[in-house]
Protein backbone atom coordinates (compact mmCIF):
# COMPACT_ATOMS: atom_id res chain seq x y z
CA UNK A 1 0.00 0.00 0.00
CA UNK A 2 2.95 2.50 0.68
CA UNK A 3 5.37 1.43 -2.54
CA UNK A 4 1.64 2.46 -4.42
CA UNK A 5 1.17 5.73 -2.67
CA UNK A 6 4.77 6.72 -3.28
CA UNK A 7 4.04 5.47 -7.02
CA UNK A 8 0.78 8.15 -7.02
CA UNK A 9 3.04 10.99 -5.86
CA UNK A 10 6.45 10.24 -7.84
CA UNK A 11 3.54 10.51 -11.15
CA UNK A 12 1.77 13.95 -9.84
CA UNK A 13 5.29 15.28 -9.37
CA UNK A 14 6.28 14.05 -12.63
CA UNK A 15 2.82 15.49 -14.65
CA UNK A 16 3.10 18.59 -12.36
CA UNK A 17 6.66 19.38 -13.43
CA UNK A 18 5.69 18.74 -17.42
CA UNK A 19 3.07 21.29 -17.14
CA UNK A 20 5.17 23.68 -15.76
CA UNK A 21 7.74 23.69 -18.23
CA UNK A 22 5.35 23.57 -20.76
CA UNK A 23 3.82 26.65 -19.39
CA UNK A 24 6.84 28.71 -19.23
CA UNK A 25 7.34 30.86 -22.62
CA UNK A 26 11.02 30.63 -24.47
CA UNK A 27 12.90 33.82 -23.75
CA UNK A 28 12.89 35.28 -27.48
CA UNK A 29 15.60 37.87 -28.78
CA UNK A 30 14.28 41.08 -28.69
CA UNK A 31 17.64 42.66 -30.48
CA UNK A 32 16.49 45.42 -33.19
CA UNK A 33 18.35 45.81 -36.77
CA UNK A 34 19.57 49.50 -37.22
CA UNK A 35 21.17 50.11 -40.13
CA UNK A 36 24.44 52.68 -39.52
CA UNK A 37 24.20 55.52 -41.11
CA UNK A 38 27.00 56.24 -43.90
CA UNK A 39 29.22 58.37 -42.74
CA UNK A 40 33.25 59.10 -42.76
CA UNK A 41 35.41 61.13 -40.02
CA UNK A 42 36.91 63.19 -42.34
CA UNK A 43 33.96 64.17 -44.27
CA UNK A 44 32.61 68.14 -43.69
CA UNK A 45 29.05 69.34 -43.35
CA UNK A 46 27.90 72.43 -43.72
CA UNK A 47 25.30 74.47 -41.32
CA UNK A 48 24.21 77.62 -41.37
CA UNK A 49 26.50 80.61 -43.75
CA UNK A 50 25.41 84.05 -43.42
CA UNK A 51 26.93 86.80 -45.92
CA UNK A 52 27.09 90.62 -45.22
CA UNK A 53 28.61 93.10 -47.33
CA UNK A 54 31.08 94.85 -44.70
CA UNK A 55 32.87 98.30 -45.05
CA UNK A 56 36.70 97.66 -45.03
CA UNK A 57 38.10 101.40 -45.62
CA UNK A 58 37.04 104.98 -47.07
CA UNK A 59 38.80 108.15 -47.62
CA UNK A 60 38.51 111.49 -46.64
CA UNK A 61 35.70 113.68 -48.01
CA UNK A 62 36.51 115.75 -50.81
CA UNK A 63 34.33 118.75 -51.89
CA UNK A 64 34.88 120.62 -55.29
CA UNK A 65 33.37 123.37 -55.98
CA UNK A 66 32.03 124.59 -59.42
CA UNK A 67 34.73 125.86 -61.80
CA UNK A 68 37.33 124.58 -59.35
CA UNK A 69 40.31 123.18 -60.78
CA UNK A 70 40.62 119.44 -59.51
CA UNK A 71 43.04 117.80 -61.89
CA UNK A 72 45.34 115.95 -59.23
CA UNK A 73 42.77 114.81 -56.29
CA UNK A 74 44.11 112.24 -53.98
CA UNK A 75 42.20 110.29 -51.93
CA UNK A 76 43.83 108.59 -48.96
CA UNK A 77 42.70 105.19 -47.54
CA UNK A 78 41.44 104.94 -43.82
CA UNK A 79 41.22 101.49 -42.72
CA UNK A 80 37.93 100.82 -41.09
CA UNK A 81 38.09 97.19 -39.83
CA UNK A 82 39.77 94.46 -40.82
CA UNK A 83 38.62 91.34 -41.72
CA UNK A 84 40.89 88.29 -42.07
CA UNK A 85 39.59 84.64 -42.61
CA UNK A 86 39.74 82.31 -40.19
CA UNK A 87 38.56 79.09 -38.79
CA UNK A 88 37.34 78.49 -34.79
CA UNK A 89 36.64 74.94 -34.01
CA UNK A 90 36.44 72.57 -31.20
CA UNK A 91 39.13 70.35 -32.42
CA UNK A 92 42.41 70.42 -35.03
CA UNK A 93 41.11 70.11 -38.66
CA UNK A 94 42.83 70.55 -41.59
CA UNK A 95 42.09 74.53 -42.64
CA UNK A 96 42.61 74.04 -46.32
CA UNK A 97 40.37 71.18 -46.60
CA UNK A 98 38.02 73.42 -44.64
CA UNK A 99 38.05 76.03 -46.76
CA UNK A 100 37.79 74.15 -49.92
CA UNK A 101 35.06 72.53 -48.91
CA UNK A 102 33.22 75.32 -47.92
CA UNK A 103 33.92 77.30 -51.56
CA UNK A 104 32.59 74.53 -53.14
CA UNK A 105 29.42 74.59 -51.06
CA UNK A 106 28.80 77.96 -51.85
CA UNK A 107 29.01 77.83 -55.50
CA UNK A 108 30.45 81.30 -56.13
CA UNK A 109 30.55 81.41 -59.66
CA UNK A 110 34.08 81.46 -60.41
CA UNK A 111 34.76 83.86 -57.25
CA UNK A 112 37.47 82.64 -55.07
CA UNK A 113 36.87 82.53 -50.95
CA UNK A 114 39.80 83.89 -49.35
CA UNK A 115 42.00 81.06 -47.30
CA UNK A 116 42.76 80.94 -43.50
CA UNK A 117 44.95 83.96 -42.66
CA UNK A 118 44.30 86.02 -45.86
CA UNK A 119 43.06 89.94 -44.36
CA UNK A 120 41.24 92.34 -46.97
CA UNK A 121 44.67 93.88 -48.71
CA UNK A 122 44.55 97.84 -48.68
CA UNK A 123 46.09 100.68 -50.15
CA UNK A 124 49.22 102.15 -48.78
CA UNK A 125 50.81 105.30 -48.58
CA UNK A 126 49.25 105.76 -52.30
CA UNK A 127 46.25 105.41 -50.92
CA UNK A 128 43.26 104.77 -53.87
CA UNK A 129 45.24 106.85 -56.26
CA UNK A 130 44.76 110.24 -57.35
CA UNK A 131 41.79 111.15 -59.90
CA UNK A 132 40.94 114.09 -62.31
CA UNK A 133 37.98 115.32 -61.19
CA UNK A 134 37.26 118.35 -63.22
CA UNK A 135 34.24 119.15 -63.97
CA UNK A 136 32.16 117.43 -61.19
CA UNK A 137 31.12 119.29 -58.35
CA UNK A 138 29.90 118.24 -54.76
CA UNK A 139 31.77 115.96 -52.42
CA UNK A 140 33.32 112.53 -52.97
CA UNK A 141 34.59 109.99 -51.18
CA UNK A 142 36.54 106.40 -52.55
CA UNK A 143 35.35 103.22 -50.79
CA UNK A 144 36.62 99.62 -50.37
CA UNK A 145 34.08 96.72 -49.23
CA UNK A 146 33.63 93.02 -49.21
CA UNK A 147 31.12 90.25 -49.00
CA UNK A 148 32.16 88.60 -45.78
CA UNK A 149 30.53 85.20 -44.47
CA UNK A 150 30.35 83.59 -41.69
CA UNK A 151 29.37 79.32 -41.63
CA UNK A 152 28.79 76.89 -39.07
CA UNK A 153 30.46 73.04 -39.87
CA UNK A 154 30.69 69.77 -38.47
CA UNK A 155 33.71 67.70 -39.30
CA UNK A 156 33.25 63.80 -38.53
CA UNK A 157 29.99 61.63 -37.67
CA UNK A 158 28.00 61.72 -34.27
CA UNK A 159 27.38 58.25 -34.75
CA UNK A 160 31.15 57.21 -34.77
CA UNK A 161 33.29 56.73 -31.77
CA UNK A 162 35.74 59.70 -32.67
CA UNK A 163 34.79 62.64 -31.44
CA UNK A 164 33.44 64.92 -34.56
CA UNK A 165 34.79 68.76 -34.52
CA UNK A 166 32.42 71.53 -34.41
CA UNK A 167 33.62 75.30 -35.53
CA UNK A 168 32.61 78.08 -37.59
CA UNK A 169 34.80 79.80 -40.54
CA UNK A 170 35.08 83.39 -40.99
CA UNK A 171 36.26 84.48 -44.25
CA UNK A 172 35.51 86.66 -47.11
CA UNK A 173 35.12 87.59 -51.08
CA UNK A 174 34.33 90.08 -53.89
CA UNK A 175 36.27 92.55 -52.94
CA UNK A 176 34.96 95.92 -54.46
CA UNK A 177 36.85 99.44 -54.65
CA UNK A 178 34.83 102.33 -56.19
CA UNK A 179 34.13 106.05 -55.33
CA UNK A 180 30.64 107.43 -54.76
CA UNK A 181 29.12 111.15 -54.54
CA UNK A 182 27.25 112.17 -51.67
CA UNK A 183 23.42 112.73 -51.81
CA UNK A 184 23.45 109.66 -54.56
CA UNK A 185 22.18 106.57 -54.06
CA UNK A 186 25.33 104.11 -53.46
CA UNK A 187 23.73 100.94 -54.84
CA UNK A 188 24.10 97.69 -53.62
CA UNK A 189 27.67 97.25 -53.65
CA UNK A 190 29.19 95.60 -49.89
CA UNK A 191 29.91 98.53 -47.31
CA UNK A 192 29.03 101.58 -49.71
CA UNK A 193 25.86 102.33 -47.79
CA UNK A 194 27.91 102.49 -44.60
CA UNK A 195 30.89 104.47 -46.04
CA UNK A 196 28.02 107.11 -47.11
CA UNK A 197 26.55 107.24 -43.59
CA UNK A 198 29.75 107.67 -42.08
CA UNK A 199 31.35 110.33 -44.05
CA UNK A 200 28.63 112.16 -46.02
CA UNK A 201 26.33 112.27 -42.95
CA UNK A 202 22.91 111.95 -44.04
CA UNK A 203 20.89 109.43 -46.04
CA UNK A 204 21.50 109.12 -50.10
CA UNK A 205 19.11 110.39 -52.59
CA UNK A 206 18.30 109.20 -56.07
Amino acid sequence: MLAATALVATACTASSQGKEAKATPSPKSTAISVEEPACENDQIHWGKIKTEGELVAVSQLVHIKKGEPATNITFHAIPVRKVTASITASGKVPAASVFSSLERHMNLGGKWLAQNGDSVPLPGAAGFGTADMTGKTGDYLSVIGVQVVEASFVRGCASSEKTPVYGTVTTWYGKTQGMIKCGRNTGTSPGFREAHDLVCGEEPQT
